[in-house]
Parts: structure tokens; C-alpha cells; sequence
């Protein structure tokens, strides 16, 4: 049996190492960006630890403070690996990621990072040896651990303040405001504020079952009609041939078609998934994401309209909670793959008259191996060449995986060339990526590989021919300054639907003549920044 005195100071060791645990990833982000850090940021999560630890140790049920402190160490370990691969902390965008993957995706991300085990199972380990110490310590008397808590979480309140805007506190819920944005947005505290948000979020998907546009057509068109929207996988413009820079040829297929329009200056709204696909298909933008769950998405006014709506279940749309995107819709199927993406479209635009169909590819996802063995053209990669140490092995499989897309997108067209209709396609990224020698990321940083992506649109030789104006404004309008705020409008004016003037931004439409560029912002880790001031 341990001596009184050995055990207490058992209990201040496990004390100590219960803070530095929960502290140890911003610890890791300090070191690997020691610029991007000020004292405050280092300073303010490890007093928050400090109180959360002692608030833990309140309770003289041992067992009951490891059960809490469990929480925090699962938080802590999602930390070091954000901050190891990503070099950031968990933000709503990459919470809603995880918090929305589907088993394909997740298990694909697992397998792929079994590397991070070497920094997890030490962690584990370190967890419960410090939580076995402290089960063998003697807990101090209630005064001493009050004492410890109250001076740990005063100290925490009066340091997270910002100091240096203390003169705009001018009332006491200015102070519970700053108070509560500095404390839980901060590790360890941060993951019960995402998961507020994001509980919240999916809520909101109920609140439009009820919901119209109250839109209309200005023009009925005769014969057959068929419209796709198809939303891409971390695909960067900087990497597209069809940007007439790009060396390599990775769009030659897309390259040979007619009618087919390029848009240099688009930029996507958000760097993940989960942001940037909901401001494309409905109105929300950053500044005011929050109308993706306020109201419904493109397929909405279709539907008002007398068309037979589709969506293609896989990336983002294949995903449980994120069915409120395209509610009411008329026709889902499921792909497994990108082929079978483009299997569903053929069969659903030949078996209907008037046809929306919308779908997200997998893409130019990470890590990089959505292209078949008759597609690895750019040799050597992380694919095919694994034993090969190259800095090109995953920017040869990324440009593979626009090649493919490049494929489908092209032979998707072709047969709704065969259809004699009118017809048009709308091709957009989610958002790029980051690319390095031995990583690919996003979500992390905005640069330019993250938010400049492409865009383009088809039409087929019917719609061109009746609509010759239109096709006027999206030529002249191919270097315009855009973003996913345009999409949406873009998509009712090209198919002669008109949204009352409570959702209606003419200006934003690039096929109408009374087009103007709008200053384009970007959804950058929950913080609106504007592109056109960078």
C-alpha cells in the first residue's frame, strides 16, 4: 500500500499529466507553425485544460472523472491527427466532414492513415497509464480540490478575455459573449461546440418540407428536355488543360467538344465538401450559409416546374444527413462508382421527357486512385509505381484522376448528343486541393489551389440554336469574376425559370445580359473572408 504522502503527490503528478495530455496537440500545432501562433493562442488552451481537469477532479468517484476525461482524450487524439495531417484544428467544415462520411469514405480515410497509429496507440497507451496512477492515488480533502478548480477556472475566465479590445466591452453580455467564443472555440472545449453546430444544422433540414420557390417559366420549350448538374471531387483548375496553360493534356476528350464553355475566374465558396456543394446547389453563400437549411436546393424549382428530378446517391449525396439537399426529389439511385454515375444519367435521360439530374463524382479525391489501369497515363504514382520515391507520385495519380473524369464527363455528353435535345450540362468542382511530395489535402488554408476550380458548361445544338442570346452572355462572361454564388442562377436562367423577386439576383445569372460581378466570399474555417480583398 502506497504511503499517504506518496499517493498525494500521485494525485498532483496525474493532475499535471491529465493537463498536458489534453494540451499536447496545440503543443504540436506550436512547433510545426511556431509563426502562425501568438501567446495568447498557446497560452488560453492550456488554462482551459488546466480547468477542465480540475473541474474533473471535483468528484471523489475516481472512475467518474476518467469516464469525463475520456472525452477529452478521444478530442485530443482527432486533434493530433488534424494537426499532424492538416496542420490545423477541428472547424465546423471538417467536423461536418467526419460527421457526415459515409462508410466508404471513412474506411478509405482509416485504412489509408494507418501511419497515424504510431502517434495513437502511444497516446491510448499514455491515457490509461496515467488514468491506472490515478486510480491508485488518494484523493485530497474537497477543500483542496474546490480551491485548485476555483482558481484554475477564475484564472481561465479573466485570461481568455481579449485584452486588447477590452474597451469595446461596454456591457455585461458583450463579456458572456467573448467569455464563450474564446472558451469553446478553443481545444479542448471545441468539439462540444461543433457538435452543437452541427446537431443544429441537421435540425434545420426540417424546417423546408414545406418549402417553394413559387417559380415559374417564361418560355415553354417543345420536345425533350434534359439538364445535369455535375459536381466534382477536389478537382483545381490549375491542373485542367482546358485552362489552356496547364502543359500536361489532362482533358482531351472534353478539349474536342463543341459547345463547350470554360470559366477562367470561378471560385468555389468553401474548401470542404460539406460547405462548398450546399452553397453551389441552393442560394446560401458565405456570408449566410445558413438558407441551405433555410430552403430548398436547385431540384426544387424544377420540380415546380413539371420536371422529373434525379439525384445520383455517392460523394456528398450518398451521405444520410445531407438527404435534405435535394428533398421531394423524384428518383434516387446509388453508384458505387463514377462509371455507374454516368450509367444512371444515359438511362435516366433516355427514359424521360423532361429531366433534371444531379450527381457528385468521386473524383480527384485522396488519395488519388479513382482511375482505372487504362487511365495511368502520368507515370510514375503513388497508385502503380508505389515502390518508386518520387515528388511526383501523387501529382501524376491527381492528373490520372482528372484524365478519367475528363473520360466519363465527355462520353456522358456524347450520349446526350444522341438524344435530340434540348440539353445542357453545368460541371463544377467542389473545391481543389493542397499537393505536396507526400500528402494532398484540403480544407486547411485559403490559397488558390483550394478555392480556383473549374467550371464549365455544355449545351447541346437545339438549345445553342434557340437560344442565341443566352449563349452571347456565357461566351462574353467566360473571364468574368465568379462563384458558386452564380451557380444557382445561372441554372434558372439558362432553363427559363423565374424565381419571384424575394430569391431572385439577375445580376448574378451569367447568361442574362444584366450580369455583374459581385465581391466573391469565401467560407474559410467559420470566418467569411472576401476573395477580391486577399
Amino acid at each position: 500500500m502506497l504511503s499517504s504522502k506518496k499517493s498525494n503527490i500521485l494525485y498532483w503528478i496525474t493532475f499535471t499529466l491529465f493537463i498536458l495530455y489534453i494540451f499536447s496537440p496545440i503543443c504540436l500545432k506550436f512547433f510545426r507553425n511556431p509563426w502562425d501562433e501568438t501567446w495568447l493562442s498557446f497560452v488560453r488552451p492550456l488554462l482551459i485544460s488546466a480547468a477542465v481537469v480540475a473541474t474533473c477532479f471535483l468528484t471523489k468517484y475516481r472512475a467518474l472523472s476518467i469516464m469525463v476525461l475520456s472525452i477529452f482524450a478521444f478530442t485530443t487524439i482527432c486533434e493530433w491527427v488534424m494537426v499532424c495531417n492538416y496542420a490545423y484544428y477541428m472547424d465546423i467544415d471538417l467536423f461536418m466532414a467526419f460527421a457526415t462520411t459515409t462508410w466508404e469514405e471513412g474506411s478509405h480515410f482509416a485504412v489509408h492513415n494507418l501511419h497515424a497509429l504510431w502517434y495513437i496507440i502511444p497516446l491510448l497507451l499514455f491515457f490509461v497509464g496515467i488514468s491506472a496512477i490515478y486510480l491508485r492515488s488518494t484523493i485530497p480533502p474537497l477543500r483542496t480540490r474546490l480551491t485548485a478548480s476555483t482558481i484554475c477556472v477564475t484564472i481561465t475566465i479573466l485570461c481568455v478575455l481579449p485584452f486588447e479590445k477590452i474597451h469595446s466591452i461596454n456591457y455585461i453580455q458583450d463579456v458572456k459573449i467573448a467569455v464563450f467564443r474564446n472558451i469553446f472555440t478553443t481545444p479542448p472545449l471545441n468539439i462540444f461546440h461543433l457538435s452543437k453546430i452541427a446537431v443544429r444544422q441537421i435540425q434545420r433540414s426540417k424546417q423546408t418540407n414545406d418549402f417553394s420557390f413559387q417559380s415559374v417559366r417564361t418560355q415553354e420549350v417543345a420536345g425533350k428536355e434534359v439538364y445535369v448538374l455535375a459536381i466534382g471531387e477536389s478537382m483545381r483548375y490549375s491542373n485542367c488543360s482546358l485552362n489552356g496553360i496547364y502543359a500536361r493534356e489532362t482533358m482531351p476528350q472534353l478539349m474536342q467538344q463543341s459547345n463547350l464553355l470554360f470559366y477562367h475566374d470561378y471560385y468555389t465558396s468553401g474548401c470542404t465538401t460539406s460547405t462548398s456543394v450546399p452553397m453551389i446547389i441552393t442560394r446560401a453563400t458565405a456570408e449566410d450559409d445558413a438558407l441551405s437549411y433555410q430552403e430548398r436546393s436547385v431540384v426544387q424549382v424544377f420540380k415546380e416546374n413539371g420536371f422529373t428530378t434525379a439525384v445520383v446517391q455517392r460523394g456528398l449525396f450518398a451521405q444520410p444527413s445531407s438527404t435534405y439537399l435535394y428533398q421531394g426529389v423524384d428518383y434516387t439511385r446509388y453508384a458505387r462508382t463514377d462509371a455507374e454515375v454516368i450509367q444512371h444519367v444515359e438511362k435516366l435521360s433516355k427514359e424521360h421527357d423532361k429531366l433534371f439530374v444531379m450527381f457528385q463524382l468521386r473524383g480527384s479525391h485522396f488519395y488519388y486512385d479513382n482511375f482505372p489501369p487504362e487511365f495511368n497515363t502520368f507515370r510514375p504514382n503513388n497508385i502503380y509505381d508505389k515502390e518508386v520515391v518520387s515528388d511526383s507520385l501523387y501529382i501524376n495519380a491527381y492528373d490520372n484522376t482528372i484524365l478519367y473524369t475528363d473520360h466519363l464527363l465527355s462520353a456522358m455528353i456524347d450520349s446526350l448528343k444522341t438524344l435530340q435535345a434540348t440539353a445542357a450540362v453545368w460541371y463544377v468542382s467542389d473545391h481543389g486541393q493542397t499537393i505536396t511530395a507526400t500528402q494532398g489535402w484540403h480544407g486547411t488554408v485559403c490559397d488558390e489551389d483550394e478555392y480556383h476550380v473549374p467550371f464549365f458548361v455544355w449545351y447541346s445544338d437545339m438549345y445553342g440554336n434557340a437560344n442565341a442570346d443566352m449563349i452571347s452572355c456565357l461566351q462574353n462572361n467566360v473571364r468574368a469574376s465568379i462563384n458558386s454564388d452564380n451557380v444557382f442562377y445561372t441554372i434558372c436562367g439558362m432553363t427559363h425559370i423565374q424565381l419571384p423577386d424575394l430569391y431572385a439576383q439577375p445580376a448574378w445569372d451569367i447568361s442574362s445580359d444584366a450580369f455583374a460581378p459581385h465581391p466573391r466570399n469565401l467560407l474559410v474555417g467559420g470566418r467569411v473572408v472576401c476573395l477580391d480583398e486577399k
